[in-house]
């Protein structure tokens, strides 16, 4: 590939090629040009140490304290409501609950990715085991170990 005909590759398929996600000639191509290229050769030294990073990261812990008081509060809103006998109750309470949750995931973005990813994964698992994927599609049984793995 000469230089001039090069193009600079984009931070997905970067990651894709540190993932091994990309094709064989793509993965070929993107390892020649980032051996030219100190530019993309960066962007993917500072993806490789953020992914090798990765094992290490951990979720903050909320205080039971805190989890009490919101807990507290939304039961008090919805026995008002009940109370009361307003209709849109049930939904002002689940909308602050909601709220609360949306809040929580802006102010810490990784233990929400973790959690979401986790649960999927979960989910992902329960669903292969439950209509038996693995006897239908054989490559779903190592799926299948890889997800037992994670979880």
């Amino acid at each position: 590939m000469k230089r001039r005909d090069a193009r600079h590759y984009s931070e997905e398929e970067l990651l894709l090629h540190l993932l091994a996600e990309d094709t064989p000639l793509l993965s070929l191509e993107i390892a020649a040009h980032t051996s030219e290229c100190s530019e993309c050769a960066a962007v993917l030294a500072e993806y490789r140490e953020v992914v090798a990073g990765i094992p290490e990261w951990t979720a903050p812990a909320i205080e039971e304290r805190e989890w009490d008081q919101v807990r507290s509060e939304l039961l008090d809103l919805f026995r008002q409501g009940r109370a009361s006998g307003r209709r849109g109750a049930i939904w002002h309470w689940l909308r602050r609950g909601i709220d609360f949750a949306w809040n929580y995931a802006l102010d810490n973005p990784l233990p929400t990715v973790v959690y979401i990813t986790a649960a999927t994964l979960f989910a992902l698992e329960r669903t292969i085991t439950t209509f038996r994927l693995e006897k239908v599609v054989p490559a779903t049984g190592e799926l299948l170990e890889i997800l037992r793995q994670m979880l």
